[in-house]
Protein backbone atom coordinates (compact mmCIF):
# COMPACT_ATOMS: atom_id res chain seq x y z
CA UNK A 1 0.00 0.00 0.00
CA UNK A 2 1.56 3.08 -1.29
CA UNK A 3 -0.94 5.35 0.43
CA UNK A 4 -2.03 4.78 4.51
CA UNK A 5 -5.36 4.26 4.71
CA UNK A 6 -7.67 4.27 7.85
CA UNK A 7 -9.51 2.11 9.52
CA UNK A 8 -13.11 2.55 11.17
CA UNK A 9 -14.69 0.74 14.02
CA UNK A 10 -15.13 -2.65 12.47
CA UNK A 11 -11.83 -2.91 11.01
CA UNK A 12 -12.69 -2.10 7.61
CA UNK A 13 -9.89 0.07 5.44
CA UNK A 14 -11.68 3.00 4.38
CA UNK A 15 -9.94 4.98 1.24
CA UNK A 16 -8.53 8.58 1.83
CA UNK A 17 -10.44 9.99 -0.66
CA UNK A 18 -13.70 8.25 0.02
CA UNK A 19 -12.70 9.73 3.58
CA UNK A 20 -12.32 13.81 2.14
CA UNK A 21 -15.67 13.60 0.37
CA UNK A 22 -17.34 12.53 3.44
CA UNK A 23 -16.11 15.43 5.36
CA UNK A 24 -16.87 17.79 2.72
CA UNK A 25 -20.36 16.33 2.07
CA UNK A 26 -20.56 17.11 6.32
CA UNK A 27 -19.05 20.73 6.05
CA UNK A 28 -21.84 21.51 2.94
CA UNK A 29 -24.47 19.82 5.37
CA UNK A 30 -23.76 21.87 7.93
CA UNK A 31 -23.07 24.88 5.87
CA UNK A 32 -26.66 24.30 4.92
CA UNK A 33 -28.51 24.76 8.31
CA UNK A 34 -26.41 27.22 10.17
CA UNK A 35 -28.90 29.90 9.92
CA UNK A 36 -31.72 28.00 10.53
CA UNK A 37 -33.12 28.34 13.97
CA UNK A 38 -35.50 25.27 13.63
CA UNK A 39 -34.64 21.88 14.46
CA UNK A 40 -37.33 20.21 12.67
CA UNK A 41 -36.22 22.23 9.75
CA UNK A 42 -32.70 20.86 9.86
CA UNK A 43 -33.56 17.51 10.11
CA UNK A 44 -35.96 17.35 7.31
CA UNK A 45 -33.11 19.57 5.02
CA UNK A 46 -30.30 17.21 5.82
CA UNK A 47 -32.81 14.12 5.26
CA UNK A 48 -33.39 15.90 2.04
CA UNK A 49 -30.07 15.93 0.30
CA UNK A 50 -29.79 11.65 1.45
CA UNK A 51 -28.21 11.87 5.00
CA UNK A 52 -29.47 8.85 7.06
CA UNK A 53 -30.69 9.13 10.61
CA UNK A 54 -28.09 8.40 12.32
CA UNK A 55 -25.97 10.73 10.28
CA UNK A 56 -28.21 13.64 10.75
CA UNK A 57 -28.05 12.47 14.78
CA UNK A 58 -24.48 12.53 15.09
CA UNK A 59 -24.65 16.04 13.47
CA UNK A 60 -26.94 17.81 15.42
CA UNK A 61 -26.27 16.06 18.28
CA UNK A 62 -29.60 14.39 18.87
CA UNK A 63 -30.70 10.78 19.30
CA UNK A 64 -31.26 8.36 16.58
CA UNK A 65 -34.73 8.43 17.48
CA UNK A 66 -35.65 11.77 18.29
CA UNK A 67 -34.76 12.07 14.44
CA UNK A 68 -36.64 9.51 13.23
CA UNK A 69 -39.56 10.96 15.04
CA UNK A 70 -39.17 14.17 13.21
CA UNK A 71 -38.64 12.93 9.95
CA UNK A 72 -41.88 10.81 10.91
CA UNK A 73 -44.00 14.45 11.76
CA UNK A 74 -42.30 16.05 8.52
CA UNK A 75 -43.47 13.42 6.53
CA UNK A 76 -46.97 12.82 8.00
CA UNK A 77 -47.26 17.29 7.57
CA UNK A 78 -46.59 17.37 3.74
CA UNK A 79 -49.07 14.32 3.47
CA UNK A 80 -52.00 16.48 4.70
Amino acid sequence: MAKKEKQNADNVRIDPLTLEVGRIAKLFALYMVRDVDDENKKVSRLNAVGFSPPEIALMLDKTESNVRVQISQAKKKREK
